[in-house]
């Protein structure tokens, strides 16, 4: 099934990323249309900060020839100045807030995706999921959701929404029209505005904003790498979840990550234009050797913590024997 032409509704791919981000969104887009070939071509747009006519080209010609059909959307930041972020995050995430107002008037709906992910199904079933009244298809964010469920407010001393059901905003299926018809960046704004140092950015500002009127999605469809029992490259194509989001700050191409799919991940990297030559990967060789230096430290130093309480608890239980027979 041609996912655009012959799906019921129209549903192009949005991305929002700034420059510093070119190979990971280079390298997405290759799963994307790699797990995608009967919908070539993907109408995808790109809403973007700081990319130049080169490195766009470079993006592009990353793809297989007639894969894709991208339209850069240029976007200005200014108005999200003095909202924070984490520090692997960067102000581009809140370009989403965007999506209803450049988008031509058109598209009723589109699936959003973050540029730390990879793609490794076929979208069909996503593409063509009714919302029904919903505003927003997401993923419930299992770990939030439930730390915000059990009553809790703050985070690291930082304010979480008060919200019903929490999603993680890697993957959105959006309903344009109903986003307008509710106001959600309005009301995003206007939360962030209120807590401009929240946690989680415009993540939170969009749970607020979506409290009540969105639809959980099947988990496989953005699926955290956290949650992986083991390395991606281990499971059958039938294990595999549709959307594996690299989400946090372990990223699957920073050697310094130790991150257990980095190879996987550079199976994709390595067929666009922004494969690591030989001379990159020798120069993060120290960097490597460093972190599985602090990682054995680490390691080690829990182990002593382990051995010396098992020592308290050995020498309490014998003063404790020792009490028994002096009585």
């Amino acid at each position: 099934m041609n996912l655009i032409s012959e799906s019921p509704v129209r549903c192009p791919l949005v991305f929002a990323c700034d420059g510093g981000y070119s190979m990971p969104l280079a390298t997405t887009l290759r799963s994307v249309v790699e797990a995608n070939r009967s919908g070539w071509p993907l109408e995808i747009f790109i809403l973007s900060h700081g990319f130049s006519e080169s490195m766009k080209k470079k993006v592009l010609d990353s793809q297989p020839e007639g894969s894709c059909s991208i339209r850069w959307i240029p976007v200005d930041l200014t108005q999200f100045t003095g909202f924070s972020t984490l520090q692997h995050i960067s102000s581009a995430t809140y370009a989403r807030l965007l999506i209803p107002s450049i988008l031509p008037d058109d598209i009723s709906r589109v699936l959003y995706l973050d540029a730390d992910l990879l793609v490794l199904g076929d979208l069909t079933p996503i593409l063509e999921l009714d919302l029904e009244s919903a505003v927003l298809g997401a993923v419930v964010d299992e770990r939030l959701d439930t730390y915000i469920k059990m009553g809790n407010t703050r985070l690291g001393g930082l304010p979480l929404p008060r919200v019903r059901g929490y999603f993680n905003a890697g993957v959105l299926l959006i309903d344009l029209e109903g986003w307008r018809a509710k106001q959600v960046p309005e009301s995003a704004l206007e939360y962030l505005q209120k807590y401009p140092d929240t946690l989680y950015s415009d993540q939170d500002a969009l749970n607020a904003a979506c409290d009540g009127l969105w639809k959980p999605l099947d988990p496989r469809w953005n699926y955290y790498q956290i949650d992986l029992k083991k390395p991606l490259s281990d499971m059958s194509v039938d294990q595999r979840p549709g959307i594996i989001h690299f989400q946090g700050g372990l990223k699957p191409w920073d050697p310094r990550s130790l991150n257990l799919n980095a190879g996987f991940y550079d199976g994709f990297r390595n067929r666009t234009l922004f494969a690591r030559t030989p001379a990159e990967k020798l120069k993060q060789v120290p960097a490597v050797i460093w972190s599985r230096f602090k990682a054995l430290l680490k390691r080690s130093d829990t182990v002593s913590r382990v051995v010396d309480r098992l020592r308290t608890l050995q020498a309490a239980d014998g003063r404790k024997a020792g009490r028994r027979l002096s009585t």
